[in-house]
């Protein structure tokens, strides 16, 4: 092998190491959503909420399909199953700090303002959040915690679920690592 090819290649490694920790995605995300139907509390939750950070901007992508939301009501379960058309909650936001994952940190608390589409309708929504630091070893990790209402007239979930109250409290925590 001459020089040329091994520059090229030690180019191309260093390349792909430089950009390979730019997003963080999970498909695996936990959300919990508690509310009132009929005024009956009923808790809702997934494994199967999608997160996407990009580190450069700080702007975080979720993706929930509401079908994969497991109740403790039979009848929202069956109700959600046999939708045939998708049900894919999505929402975007930026997160306001510079450097989480790059050094330690106290935890950083703020009002994470996200927009969130559901079908058709797109509004803003303010959720409390707290960023927390890890150390482990080689690896950095933060821990975004959220919480927050949405309003369920916003969302257009009153004409899927009958008798589902006007907010639903949604929580989600997710660890992000950012590989040295």
């Amino acid at each position: 092998m001459n020089v040329k090819h091994c520059f090229l290649i030690i180019l191309l490694v260093s390349y792909y190491k430089v950009n390979a920790q730019k997003v963080y995605t999970t498909e695996e995300g936990h959300i919990m959503m508690m509310t009132l139907v009929d005024e009956k509390p009923i808790k809702a939750e997934s494994h199967k909420l999608a997160l996407y950070l990009d580190y450069d901007s700080k702007v975080v992508n979720g993706v929930l399909d509401l079908k994969t939301l497991s109740t403790d009501s039979p009848k929202i379960n069956a109700l959600l199953e046999q939708r045939e058309d998708p049900l894919i909650l999505r929402f975007t936001g930026t997160i306001p700090s510079q450097d989480f994952l790059s050094k330690r940190h106290d935890p950083i608390n703020f009002n994470w303002l996200v927009t969130v589409t559901f079908k058709d309708k797109t509004y803003k929504s303010v959720i409390k959040t707290t960023l927390n630091h890890f150390d482990q070893g080689t690896t950095t990790s933060c821990l975004i915690s959220a919480r927050g209402q949405v309003l369920v007239p916003n969302t257009g979930l009153d004409s899927l679920i009958e008798g589902i109250d006007e907010t639903i409290d949604v929580q989600f925590a997710q660890l992000v690592l950012r590989l040295e």
